[in-house]
């Protein structure tokens, strides 16, 4: 569940740096100053060809440098309404992100608490299995050693472990020379194991 929990906050932290990545892009793309640089130097340049097709009246100059500025304006303020969209998109997409790693978020507290639930049933069952060796111990503590290693022979490792776990040590040591060594061995591992 951590490594779960781990590559989300990785693919949330991923989406935001690629989000600056693409908004540096863009602002970078949309670098105005070289667009009013290429614009003027447009102008500049119909306006040299212009004077050198032929002589103008001061008529047709005034005529030319208004159209230029009157051209100048609209191609700004087009540029700029393709900022002002860009702008938008962006400021969407950032809406998105923060709702997206909120989304998260809550996903990850739900997580957690269904992890705390489910181990809180699993050490109960064990405390529940603790309590029912420890009443077996008593009861084979009672019990002959060489009746209660007959016992074990027959029962199964890992309940067999769980009875000698919780009985007296000096009763439990005179059940193991009662045990068939197979069975002592089984018992060994699955006390191991517990």
């Amino acid at each position: 569940m951590k490594k779960i929990i781990i590559a989300i906050e990785i693919l949330v932290v991923f989406l935001f740096i690629a989000k600056i990545l693409a908004i540096g892009e863009i602002v970078k793309r949309s670098d105005i100053s070289d667009y009013l640089l290429w614009t003027v130097k447009s102008a500049l340049a119909d306006s040299s060809s212009s004077t050198t097709a032929g002589s103008l009246s001061t008529r047709d100059i005034s005529v030319d440098a208004l159209a230029s500025e009157r051209s100048l304006i609209s191609t700004l303020s087009d540029r700029r309404r393709q900022l002002e969209n860009k702008e938008n998109l962006i400021r969407f997409e950032e809406k998105k992100i923060s709702s997206l790693r909120n989304e998260i978020a809550a996903r990850i507290e739900m997580i957690r608490g269904r992890e705390e639930k489910m181990t809180s049933p699993q050490e109960s069952v064990r405390s529940q299995d603790n309590t029912r060796f420890k009443e077996l111990a008593k009861v084979y503590e009672a019990t002959p050693p060489d009746k209660v290693g007959a016992l074990l022979n027959n029962m199964d490792s890992k309940t067999a472990a769980g009875i000698i776990m919780q009985m007296n040590v000096k009763k439990a040591g005179a059940v193991w020379g009662q045990l068939n060594p197979e069975k002592a061995v089984e018992i060994t591992k699955a006390i191991a194991n517990i």
